[in-house]
């Protein structure tokens, strides 16, 4: 009798955190590792950081050219206790992000209390996963936990569709990147810039393939959010911004007085965005990831600097337009990944904002779209497989 192979799973999960993207990525890739036969756990590892250590994070953060970052975390809480509707909105969101959480993701944990317990309990796997989002950010180097440096030698080591979120590596990390890069076994990424960063910096080839959230097909995602009640029956556009960009937020009040449908708009909770505080019309706070896929799914457009809100948009059909949240000369812009998104499935960059809002009518060929999503999902889904196959044999 074959005994199951159990993997270890490294997620971008952390308690009270309420982004969409991440949980639903998060669910999208343990779904599928599951699928192929595997027992896996999400490794839960409590960090203890001593006093140096913080240090060392916060000079990294500089350094990465994070700081204004470091500086809203540090004055999040004045800046909630000036907004007391604000505050109660983080409340509702991160109550529906966690309860999602629990159903999804917390049954599947392993919880490591320490570093010492989390290498030494990491030779019990098969092989370890991480996966996708912004894992590899240069924030993230410090900790040694996304770039599984934790992990004893002689455990296999592969990366699914990670994503540094940047287009460059600041030149003092680039050593230590290529560092923890030369460790992997397999690694796979979710951008081209990331493959060409990986091949730049290290000996390792870089597979670029899927998002995990199209892993799963339009009808398997629809079979998540049926249910969902979002209590709008009328014709809307939706718009979710992460970002603080003024032009976009009247692009979408153009769309509106052009159409004549209401906004409904989801409003960012991980910062504080005066932008946001008369700007649509219907401002639901009680939003989990399914509610939130489900918004999306049933709006006649879709106005979105987000790179989850783009893809699931372009899984459920809709009219869409992107707009990019940084500036292209911004040290932390995340601007690659909507446009290698864009050109990995063969999308017309006219629904990439240039002005004139109206673009989002220019027609999409989706069955050529769902035709390339199809066959990318089976390319990336066979290369996992095979990759984790072949290293749990080697191993």
């Amino acid at each position: 009798m074959t005994t199951q192979k159990k993997i270890g799973y490294v997620m971008a999960y952390r308690e009270g955190h309420n982004n969409y993207g991440t949980s639903l990525q998060g669910y999208a890739l343990l779904n599928i590792l599951q699928h192929l036969g595997y027992e896996v756990r999400i490794i839960n590892y409590i960090r203890r950081l001593n006093l140096l250590q913080k240090v060392r994070f916060i000079i990294n953060a500089i350094l990465a050219g994070n700081l204004n970052l470091l500086y809203g975390r540090a004055f999040s809480k004045r800046k909630m206790a000036r907004h007391p509707s604000y505050m109660q909105g983080i409340v509702q969101r991160t109550q529906m992000v966690d309860k999602y959480k629990k159903e999804k993701l917390v049954p599947s944990f392993q919880t490591f209390d320490g570093y010492k317990s989390l290498h030494e309990g990491t030779k019990d796997f098969d092989a370890v996963v991480v996966g996708s989002d912004q894992v590899w950010s240069p924030m993230s180097l410090p900790n040694g936990f996304f770039n599984l440096m934790f992990v004893p030698d002689g455990v296999p080591k592969l990366a699914y569709a990670s994503s540094f979120g940047v287009s460059e590596i600041p030149s003092f990390q680039r050593k230590a990147t290529a560092r923890y890069l030369n460790r992997f076994d397999v690694i796979s990424v979710r951008e081209l810039r990331a493959k060409e960063i990986v091949e730049d910096l290290s000996d390792k080839e870089a597979q670029v393939v899927s998002d995990p959230t199209l892993l799963l097909s339009r009808e398997e995602w629809w079979k998540e959010i049926a249910d969902v009640s979002i209590g709008v029956s009328k014709p809307y556009i939706f718009c979710y911004f992460l970002g603080t960009n003024r032009e976009a937020r009247e692009a979408a009040n153009k769309l509106s007085c052009q159409t004549g449908l209401s906004i409904v708009t989801i409003p960012n909770m991980e910062e504080y965005i005066a932008e946001d505080e008369d700007f649509g019309d219907m401002r639901p706070y009680d939003v989990g990831p399914n509610e939130f896929v489900k918004y999306i799914s049933q709006a006649e457009y879709v106005c979105t600097d987000s790179f989850h809100c783009t893809v699931f948009s372009i899984l459920f059909h809709r009219n869409f337009m992107t707009f990019y949240r940084f500036a292209h000369t911004d040290r932390s812009s995340r601007n690659s990944r909507i446009n290698s998104l864009f050109k990995f499935l063969d999308i017309d960059d006219s629904h990439l904002y240039k002005g004139n809002i109206m673009d989002i009518n220019n027609e999409l060929d989706y069955d050529a779209i769902d035709k390339r999503v199809a066959e990318i999902r089976d390319d990336s889904i066979a290369f996992l497989s095979s990759s984790l196959s072949k290293c749990i044999q080697k191993g």
